[in-house]
This record gives structure tokens, C-alpha cells and sequence, in this order.
């Protein structure tokens, strides 16, 4: 993979800062402020990537991927520090995973999986350590139904270091 990088952090988990996509098909204005706040990308035939300031900062904060139409993926920094701190995963529009790093440090914390769009398990590590300290697991009307503690997570996605690939 020539210009990414791959290193180990937290939950077994490694993580790609890659520069694939070097300038966009378009650009967008979309308040009218005369700054870009959106990028969007032709990866491939099937695949977009569109970039999105929502800071207006000049550098993404949101990378939504479409692959044939649909959201596959979204890449959030919540803290506008640079970093992805949130990464969620969809199939056939229907969110399955969330990963999220809570506390900013770039380790994730938390690992949310869904089945048929509602929550089903939540997965815990708090002193991210690599291994999940606890599993919430939810009936199909969202409640509660137990907590148990666990290893390492087989759900696990990893968290690219930064945006930066996309604002180069």
C-alpha cells in the first residue's frame, strides 16, 4: 500500500493513514460562505468518498463512503482535533457497527453493534488495555438483558490516524 502507514493501538487493533485520494472530483460551498466545506471523491466506478467541514475549519470532519449508491461508511472527528474518533459501518443502509474513542486519546473505547438497525450489543474498554472489560447486550426493544466480561473483541474496527489524506 504505497503512502499508508499501519500501526498497532488499542483492542489488537491496527490502524491505516493512507493517501489514496489526492484531489477531488468536486468541490462545494454549501453555506454559501465562500469556502469549501465539501470534497468529493471518485475512488472507483462504484465508490465516493464526500468530505465534509463541518466547522468550517477547512479540513474534513466527516468522510461519508457510498459504494453503488449506498453508505457503507462514515469517519467522524467529533473534536475537530484532525482525528477520526468515530467510525461507523452500514449494510444496505442499516447501521451495524459504531467504534468510537470517547475520551479523544486516538484508542478506541467503545464498540456498538447493531442487527436490523437496533442496538444489540456494546462492547467496553475503558482502560483500554486491548481486551474488552465488559459486553452489554440488548433484546430487540433496546433494554438491557445482561453484562457479562470478555476478552478481546472479534468486532473491532480500526481508526485511521487523520484526515489529513483527504485535505492534501
Amino acid at each position: 500500500m504505497r503512502g499508508c502507514r499501519l500501526s498497532l493501538i488499542a483492542l489488537g487493533l491496527i490502524v491505516a493513514s493512507c493517501n489514496p485520494l489526492p484531489h477531488p472530483t468536486a468541490t462545494h460551498d454549501t453555506n454559501g460562505d465562500g469556502h469549501i466545506d465539501e470534497w468529493v471523491y471518485t475512488v472507483s466506478k462504484s465508490e465516493i468518498k464526500v468530505a465534509l467541514d463541518a466547522n468550517h475549519d477547512g479540513r474534513p470532519d466527516t468522510v461519508k463512503t457510498f459504494r453503488d449508491g449506498q453508505l457503507i461508511k462514515v469517519e467522524r472527528d467529533r473534536n475537530f482535533d484532525g482525528r477520526v474518533d468515530l467510525i461507523e459501518t452500514y449494510d444496505l443502509g442499516h447501521l451495524n457497527r459504531v467504534v468510537s474513542d470517547d475520551n479523544f486519546d486516538g484508542k478506541p473505547d467503545t464498540i456498538k453493534i447493531y442487527r436490523n438497525g437496533k442496538l444489540a450489543i456494546v462492547e467496553h474498554d475503558p482502560d483500554e488495555t486491548g481486551s474488552v472489560a465488559s459486553a452489554d447486550y440488548y433484546d430487540d426493544n433496546g433494554v438491557l438483558i445482561r453484562t457479562v466480561t470478555r476478552g478481546k473483541s472479534p468486532h473491532a474496527t480500526p481508526l485511521p490516524d487523520e484526515f489529513s489524506a483527504l485535505t492534501k
